[in-house]
């Protein structure tokens, strides 16, 4: 026997009970409750070891996380623990408290107390809701009656802590995994192949073109340079009923008025300079199917009449005729430019604005959906791989926490070119950090003379939060996402590790996904 209970019940062991459980409570991420509730539980109770285990519907293993006092983890954690008692629990759905599994009636003849050697035992059933979805395990082979009735107590109120934050983690899981079968079913359904990305935001934009591609409706495209607005025009033509009709897309930025005018309307012969033979314009080759203008912000505002008028009516006027013609054509815009500012500023017509903002869709930068960056990454990397002879490349950890680094002022137009890059320079199966632009990484032009140079504080604490993130990041990338994982890496506790990703804005998520084509 020890010589006392090495836990006071004093009023200190309660706010440490309450404080656990808060952060317990606080979690969202299903690893990270049971880390916290698994490293709570055998601080509360000096157990050598514990095993928190949640089941499925039919009973099975799920989610588990199992530790020892030293807080490192099982490998094993089945071969470590008693399958005899944890299944008495999941099957009474009541607590097991043993000061001696070995002299315990009920389990004197299994194999796995007798084998391991267990004396004191403390198993709870998590309960939420009446239903069975987990168990608390923690067991002592070291002394007998370690685990007192008054510390059996204090694990069923921890346990109750537990049972609250898994059941609210497992249901946030659920609505993911629906989300993830939505987005599934939408990417089977529709063609959406060329759209790479599962940030919430595109799945917006999926949502929406699903619902307004098979319909009259002209939509106004809007995002930054690169972020694939043409590709957002394909998908609704493609899911229309035009999808069979052509698809014409018109940059009018690198054309003179002139010619984009005769471009788009068509010319008669004699009508300027050159026009030596009558030219029919896209509006009337794509009769029936859809026009795309892209940085429609450009156009001068003589043609941004015409544009109303066949907005308006379908009507046009080839350049040098007065004969009106009709066409049938729906029509998708797309600007770099907010369109609203410039028609508050006099510089695009308003009525045009109107007619083409009936549907509006904002594409985000790739910067604002950082989670998808290695998935379009390793996009490239295999599309471009495949191209060159190069099947098979990866991107190396240091590689993935570089592009997680760098903002992209390009979009996603950048990180295809980077990418293409990177295979054709690329002499082995892993593509490394070195491999990618040397300039990777914004580049801050120097402060004019007259602004504050830095102190060296100031300087000092700006180079610490850059290694900080440099740091979590690469060991994120080397663990491929596990945040316990990494934290050990690193020789820091999880939940310190966690805080520096959450004051760093580092979504661990986004190295699961790259990791997932490896």
């Amino acid at each position: 026997m020890p010589q006392s209970n090495p836990m006071q019940f004093a009023p200190s062991i309660l706010e440490n009970l309450l404080d656990i459980g808060r952060q317990v409570l606080a979690e969202e991420d299903i690893d990270r409750i049971l880390t916290r509730a698994m490293d709570g539980a055998i601080a509360l109770t000096q157990a050598e070891r514990g095993f928190i285990i949640l089941f499925d519907h039919d009973g099975g293993s799920r989610f588990h996380t199992a530790r020892n006092l030293n807080r490192q983890d099982l490998q094993r954690p089945k071969n470590e623990t008693s399958r005899s008692i944890i299944r008495k629990v999941q099957f009474d759905k009541k607590p097991v408290f043993l000061q001696n599994a070995l002299e315990a009636p009920e389990f004197e003849a299994s194999k796995s107390v007798r084998g391991l050697k267990i004396l004191s035992v403390i198993c709870l059933p998590l309960l939420h809701a009446g239903e069975l979805i987990g168990a608390v395990y923690l067991d002592n082979r070291s002394f007998r009656g370690i685990f007192s009735p008054e510390m059996f107590q204090f694990a069923q109120k921890f346990a109750d802590f537990i049972s609250v934050a898994a059941a609210h983690a497992l249901e946030q899981q659920r609505l993911r995994d629906n989300v993830e079968a939505l987005q599934r079913d939408l990417r089977e359904h529709y063609s959406f192949g060329e759209i790479i990305g599962t940030h919430p935001a595109i799945m917006q934009i999926l949502q929406l073109v699903a619902q307004v591609a098979d319909t009259e409706a002209t939509v106004l495209i809007q995002g930054e340079t690169g972020t694939g607005k043409e590709l957002i025009a394909r998908a609704l033509h493609q899911n229309s009923r035009r999808a069979n009709r052509p698809f014409v897309a018109i940059n009018c930025s690198t054309l003179q008025e002139n010619l984009l005018e005769s471009e788009l309307f068509g010319h008669v012969k004699g009508a300027f300079t050159g026009a030596t033979e009558n030219k029919i314009g896209w509006f009337e080759r794509a009769h029936g199917g859809t026009i795309f203008l892209d940085e429609v912000s450009e156009m001068s505002p003589a043609l941004q009449l015409k544009l109303l008028r066949i907005l308006q009516t379908g009507e046009f006027s080839p350049v040098g005729s007065t004969r009106l013609r009709h066409s049938n054509v729906r029509i998708l815009a797309a600007t770099n430019r907010n369109l609203q500012q410039l028609v508050n500023a006099g510089r695009f017509r308003d009525d045009v604005y109107y007619r083409l903002n009936v549907i509006a869709i904002e594409v985000p930068p790739l910067r604002d959906r950082a989670s998808d960056i290695l998935l379009l990454a390793v996009h490239f990397l295999d599309y471009y791989g495949s191209k060159y002879g190069k099947p098979g490349l990866r991107l190396s950890s240091k590689a993935r926490a570089q592009l997680l680094k760098y903002h992209f002022p390009g979009n996603v137009r950048e990180l295809e070119n980077m990418m293409e890059r990177a295979v054709i320079l690329c002499q082995a199966n892993e593509v490394e950090a070195e491999t990618l632009p040397i300039d990777l990484g914004p580049v801050e032009s120097p402060p004019p003379v007259e602004q504050n140079v830095p102190t060296f504080r100031e300087a000092k604490q700006r180079l610490l939060q850059e290694f900080e993130r440099s740091f979590i990041l690469e060991r994120l990338a080397d663990s491929g996402g596990n945040i316990s994982q990494a934290a050990r890496a690193s020789g820091m506790d999880v939940k310190n590790f966690y805080e520096k990703m959450k004051q760093h804005r580092i979504d661990a998520r986004a190295f699961k996904t790259a990791n997932k084509p490896e």
